[in-house]
C-alpha cells in the first residue's frame, strides 16, 4: 500500500511540474512576442506623464525609457552608433536637427508610417526642419524654444521705463529701442540691462533671417552676423552688460538680486527662474523686440537599425501628439509644437512668479511668426568661433576688431 501510495504521489507531482512547466514556456513565450523597443532621450526632453501615458497606451510592448546625458558627446555617440545593434530604437535630437539631415539614410522615414498628413497639426516652421527632402522625414517635433522679453519689474521702475507688459511691449519694438531702453538704464538707474556681451550677440544670431552659409558658400548672412556682432559690442562698450555667464549660481544670484534687468528667453527659462529662486513678482513677461526667434527644441526620430520601424514610428507619433505635449508643457515647460494645444485655456496660462499675467501670446506669436531657414552643418561650428571670439572680449578685453579678424581667419577653414 505504502508503495501504491507513494507511486500515486510521485506521479501527482510529475503531473503538477510538467502543467507549471508548460505554463512558464507559455508566459516566457508571450513575453519574448512582445515588441520591444528602446528610447533613448536625454533630461528635459520628454516628461515623466508622456511617457506614463506612452506605456499605457502601448500596453503590448515593452518599452524601454533611457536617460542619457545631453553633454557634448551625445551627437558624436548618436553617429557612433549608426548600423550599430547597440543604438536605440528610438533617440532624442536637440535643436540641431540640421547636423543629421546628411545622415537621412541612418534614420527610418516616417512619411512611409503615415506622417506626412500630419503636418498641418504642428507649427510649421518646425515641421518643414524634419525634412531631409520632400518625401523623407527623418523626426518628429516635440518642443520649440519662441523667445519673449522677460523683464526686471524693479529695474524698469527705477529706470523711469513701463513696468506694465503691454506697455514695455509697445515701447521696445525693435533692436534700436531696445539699445535705448539700455542705455536709460545706465543713465537713470546705473544698472546693465543685458547679462552679457556673448548672450546678447547669441540673442541677435537667433533672429538672423539669411544663413551663414548660403549655396554652400560662407556668407555670414549677408552682414547680419556683423550687424548682431556689432550690437553686442556697442553695449559692452557703453557698460550695458553685467558680464557674467548665463547658467550656474553666479546668474542664477544676479536674477535673484535684480543686477542685470531684462533677457530673452524661451517659455522653458520661466522653470529655470523658478529653480533660481526668483521671488514672484520680480521678472515679467513682454514681446520680444526685433525679429521673432527660438532657442532649443527636440525631436524624436527612429534609427534605421530597429527591428520594427513601424512600431517605433507608432510610438513616436504617439510620444508627440497633443496629449503628450500638453503633459510636457506642464511638468517641464517645453512649449509645444502641436497647434491645437494652442487653445483658450493655454493662452490663459498664468505662473505664481508672474502673477495674473497671461504671458503665453507672446510665444505664441514668436513660434507662428517664424520661417523655416535651412541651415547648413557646419553653421553650428562657424557660430561657436565667433562666439568664442566675443567671449575673449569680455572676459579679456580683447579689441573688438581684432576679434572679428580672428573670427573670420578661422571661420574661412571650415570645410
Amino acid at each position: 500500500m505504502k508503495l501504491k501510495k507513494y507511486g500515486l504521489l510521485l506521479g501527482l507531482a510529475l503531473s503538477a511540474i510538467l502543467v507549471l512547466g508548460a505554463c512558464g514556456k507559455k508566459n516566457a513565450q508571450a513575453s519574448q512576442g512582445k515588441v520591444k523597443l528602446s528610447i533613448n532621450y536625454y533630461n528635459g526632453a520628454i516628461s515623466k506623464a508622456a511617457m506614463a501615458n506612452t506605456k499605457e497606451h502601448f500596453s503590448n510592448y515593452q518599452l524601454q525609457f533611457k536617460q542619457v546625458p545631453s553633454n557634448e558627446d551625445f551627437d558624436t555617440k548618436l553617429k557612433a552608433s549608426f548600423g550599430s545593434k547597440a543604438a536605440p530604437d528610438i533617440t532624442a535630437i536637440n535643436n540641431n536637427i540640421e547636423d543629421y539631415l546628411p545622415y537621412k539614410t541612418k534614420f527610418v522615414n516616417l512619411t512611409k508610417y503615415g506622417t506626412k498628413a500630419l503636418g498641418k497639426n504642428y507649427v510649421t516652421w518646425k515641421w518643414d526642419s524634419t525634412f531631409a527632402d520632400a518625401d523623407y522625414q527623418i523626426a518628429m517635433p516635440i518642443d520649440i524654444g519662441p523667445k519673449a522679453l522677460m523683464f526686471n519689474v524693479a529695474n524698469f521702475e527705477k529706470a523711469g521705463l513701463p513696468t506694465d507688459p503691454k506697455a514695455v511691449s509697445e515701447s521696445i519694438k525693435t533692436e534700436e529701442d531696445y539699445m535705448k531702453a539700455a542705455a536709460q538704464m545706465k543713465e537713470k538707474a546705473n544698472l546693465p540691462m543685458f547679462l552679457s556681451a556673448v548672450a546678447l550677440f547669441e540673442d541677435r544670431e537667433q533672429k538672423m533671417t539669411k544663413g551663414i552659409f548660403e549655396g554652400g558658400k560662407l556668407t555670414l548672412g549677408d552682414g547680419q552676423l556683423k550687424e548682431a556682432w556689432d550690437f553686442a559690442v556697442q553695449a559692452y562698450q557703453k557698460g550695458y552688460t553685467l558680464g557674467i555667464k548665463a547658467g550656474g549660481a553666479d546668474n542664477a544670484n544676479a536674477q535673484q538680486k535684480g543686477l542685470y534687468s531684462a533677457m530673452n528667453k524661451a517659455s522653458w527659462a520661466i522653470a529655470d527662474l523658478e529653480e533660481n529662486g526668483t521671488k514672484p513678482g520680480t521678472w515679467l513677461i513682454a514681446k520680444a523686440p526685433g525679429q521673432p526667434s527660438n532657442t532649443g527644441g527636440s525631436y524624436l526620430a527612429v534609427l534605421k537599425t530597429t527591428s520594427h520601424p513601424k512600431e517605433a514610428a507608432e510610438v513616436v507619433r504617439y510620444l508627440t501628439n497633443e496629449k503628450n505635449q500638453r503633459a510636457n508643457f506642464k511638468e517641464l515647460s517645453l512649449f509645444p509644437t502641436h497647434k491645437a494645444v494652442y487653445d483658450d485655456a493655454f493662452m490663459k496660462t498664468t505662473n505664481k512668479l508672474f502673477g495674473d499675467e497671461q504671458y503665453n501670446p507672446y510665444f505664441v506669436d514668436a513660434a507662428n511668426a517664424m520661417k523655416y531657414k535651412k541651415s547648413d552643418p557646419r553653421s553650428g561650428t562657424v557660430q561657436r568661433i565667433f562666439e568664442d571670439q566675443m567671449q575673449l572680449i569680455q572676459d579679456q578685453n580683447k579689441n573688438p576688431d581684432q576679434a572679428w579678424a580672428d573670427a573670420i581667419k578661422k571661420a574661412k577653414t571650415i570645410d
